[in-house]
């Protein structure tokens, strides 16, 4: 399922979407965080400047005691401090100095045409950045509080970011969704005509190419539906046409006097009267007929004891008593060819089983013959199809495993060929009610 999922245009189209969207989300973010960092940098670079200048015009003229009274008076808590060179003795300052620190150095050493020291120090209830400057050709430290320039991975910025990549997401994804849809549905149509059922017109929306596609299946599907409907209409009329003159045929013979060849041509009459039935039963297996609750060891009593009546030697296995939804002709059709199937290239005895399997339930047909090989087993259930070099030429149409094989996909279930102790099996696997 993840497999399948995963290999869908939806999802292919999802992760195009999704991509270029956190691309261009990280592309932005990244230009709003430099850009963001050069704003503060700058703010910083004149905060400092205006400092500096301020400091030195105060300071002009002053004693060095005078100096020390005015920076005890100037240096309070959670504003710029100007302390002696000296003042760094006994602080621990940080490994790694932050972007805007890093930048404010190398601005005030290329603007100084000196190097600058720059350490960021962490408090308890602040942050601190110390610069090295002069002022009045003396060393100072130049103290900072840095919490308002300090980077912070989650801020406003990066969530409106990601709420704006989410929302995008959302959004193209229903996009995605919504040109995707069309064409599942092309997709699904295409396995019912594949599975031999006529889908529902498919609606013709979408983009352009979309709704082309949608309309030339529609097209495709209807031509196909109409000539199978006119190939079933040919078959079963031409099929019916040729009952009567094959009755009148063998009942002008039946009249006449006996004669040594009467007997070989009542059987062939019989044998083309049975290829004709095949041929009606072919044609009606496509049709889709009313379900309705049949106890199938009823059913395969009634036709197993039919068979009976024509000498064959066939015996009934009842495991289970089960009833399931399905069409009894159709099922009756099924059965009776399995057995002419088993009477024709198998060997007695025939054994006709019905049980239940879990959630199914299966209708098998065993008899002691060679079968069909296994390489010959999936083109055996194609039409017309008689496997002549194996089982000889015996006048059959090639119909009974093909009218077998479209009855069971009517009822959604499955057809099992397989060796059977010294035997063959041919086992119907029918859904449970």
């Amino acid at each position: 399922m993840l497999r399948k999922l995963l290999g869908s245009l939806f999802f292919r189209l999802a992760l195009l979407v999704v991509t270029v969207v956190i691309t261009t989300q990280f592309f932005s973010f990244w230009m709003a965080s430099n850009e963001r960092h050069k704003l503060l940098e700058r703010q910083l670079y004149i905060q400092v400047l205006d400092t500096l200048s301020y400091l030195e015009d105060s300071m002009t003229g002053m004693s060095n005691e005078e100096r020390q009274a005015f920076l005890d008076n100037y240096n309070r808590p959670g504003l710029p401090s100007l302390l002696p060179f000296n003042a760094d003795q006994g602080q621990t300052f940080a490994d790694d100095l932050p972007k805007i620190g890093s930048m404010l150095a190398q601005r005030l050493s290329h603007d100084l045409n000196e190097p600058i020291q720059a350490h960021y120090a962490r408090r308890e209830d602040h942050s601190e950045l110390w610069v090295h400057v002069h002022v009045l050709d003396q060393p100072y430290w130049l103290v900072i509080p840095f919490g308002r320039y300090r980077d912070r991975w989650i801020n406003p910025l990066l969530q409106a970011s990601l709420l704006a990549a989410l929302f995008a997401t959302l959004l193209a994804s229903l996009v995605a969704w919504r040109i995707t849809r069309p064409i599942s549905r092309v997709v699904q149509a295409s396995r019912e005509l594949a599975g031999g059922s006529m889908p529902q017109t498919i609606p013709e929306t979408g983009p352009r190419e979309v709704q082309l596609l949608a309309h030339n299946f529609n097209s495709m599907a209807l031509a196909l539906d109409n000539a199978a409907r006119e190939r079933r209409l040919m078959l079963a009329g031409l099929s019916h046409d040729l009952r009567t003159p094959l009755t009148r045929l063998k009942l002008t013979l039946e009249m006449q006097e006996a004669s040594t060849d009467q007997h070989d041509m009542l059987s062939d009459i019989d044998e083309l009267s049975r290829i004709v039935r095949q041929f009606i039963d072919f044609a009606r297996a496509e049709e889709t007929s009313r379900l309705e609750p049949v106890a199938l060891a009823d059913l395969a009593g009634s036709v197993v004891a039919r068979f009976r009546r024509e000498d064959m030697d066939v015996r009934l296995d009842i495991r289970s008593e089960v009833e399931l939804q399905a069409d009894a002709l159709a099922l009756e059709r099924l059965l009776s060819n399995l057995l002419e199937n088993a009477r024709r290239y198998g060997r007695p005895p025939v054994i006709v089983r019905v049980e239940r399997l879990e959630s199914e339930i299966a209708l098998s047909v065993i008899d002691h013959g060679a079968g069909i090989p296994a390489a010959l087993r999936e083109s055996a259930l194609a039409p017309f199809e008689r496997l002549a070099e194996h089982r000889g030429t015996d006048g059959g149409s090639g119909l009974g495993l093909a009218i077998v094989a479209r009855i069971v996909k009517q009822h959604d279930g499955k057809l099992e060929l397989a060796d059977e102790d010294g035997g063959f099996k041919v086992a119907i696997h029918l859904p449970a009610s």
